[in-house]
């Protein structure tokens, strides 16, 4: 089994981990989900939009800062 961190570009928190063509993404409260690509995710700790296109990509794709709310 083929495993791969996704990290965000700007501060390096795990966003999900990229195994088997897909992304495993864990939140708190025991939230679980298993995606498909594109992925897109805003960091929880610094609110960077990252995506991940291919699952063979080992970089970020596109980043930009967001506005917390």
């Amino acid at each position: 089994m083929n495993e791969q961190e996704w990290r965000c570009s700007h501060c390096g928190k795990l966003l999900g981990i990229i195994r088997d063509e897909r992304i495993h993404l864990k939140f708190a409260r025991g939230h679980e989900y298993i995606v498909g690509f594109p992925g897109i995710s805003v960091c929880r700790s610094c609110r960077t939009l990252n995506e991940v296109i291919d699952p063979s990509a080992t970089h970020i794709i596109s980043t930009r800062q967001t506005k917390a709310c």
